[in-house]
């Protein structure tokens, strides 16, 4: 937590000079209270319900005193909420391959004709990323919601030789959670 305005805490200073105050009353008062003719008068006042039931309203102010000049210092604190938005990454194929022309007019054009269609079937507030992937993968478009950024994005693809899909995955996952760290020896370990 932090203070947008700290140098008012000195104002908490104030708090112990009000307690010695209260002390001192409380000393003179009893020496006041010495000047009765009958001293089991002051002792059936000075009870012990009443001896701690008397400091409860000098302890609630001081106690109101100390949260009033907290909040005048500004306290704020970065709260970290859940958001709800989704994030969709294209990992596109842009290896040498995607040149054959078993799908009409070619595997490239057939990809980016479908990625076009999904792109534009997907709701306003999704974001979405593009990642192409050959001999390595790279993010291509960073996760928005500005379709025309993803289209462009996908409309400016090159092929390349070799194809790693591993690595566009990774990419992918990384670009979705780039706070986590992937443990790739455990995962080729396990497989």
């Amino acid at each position: 937590m932090t203070f947008l305005w700290p140098n008012l805490l000195w104002l908490l200073t104030a708090v112990p000079v009000l307690v010695t105050v209260y002390l001192l009353l409380l000393r003179r008062r009893k020496k006041a209270a010495m000047r009765y003719a009958s001293l089991s008068m002051v002792r059936d006042a000075a009870s012990g319900g009443q001896r701690f039931r008397r400091h409860v309203p000098p302890v609630l102010f001081l106690l109101a005193l100390v949260l009033m000049i907290v909040a005048i210092a500004r306290p704020a604190a970065v709260i970290t909420l859940p958001s709800q938005h989704e994030t969709i990454i294209l990992a596109m194929d842009v290896s040498g391959s995607m040149r054959a022309v078993d799908v009409a007019p070619s595997r490239i054009a057939a990809a980016q004709a479908a990625a076009h269609s999904f792109v534009a079937s997907q709701p306003s507030n999704t974001r979405i990323g593009v990642v192409a992937f050959a001999a390595t993968a790279t993010v291509v478009q960073s996760p928005t919601e500005h379709r025309d950024d993803v289209l462009a994005a996908i409309d400016r693809f090159q092929l390349q030789r070799g194809t790693a899909v591993g690595s566009g995955l990774l990419v992918s996952l990384k670009t979705i959670f780039p706070d986590v760290e992937f443990d790739l020896r455990s995962w080729t370990n396990a497989n």
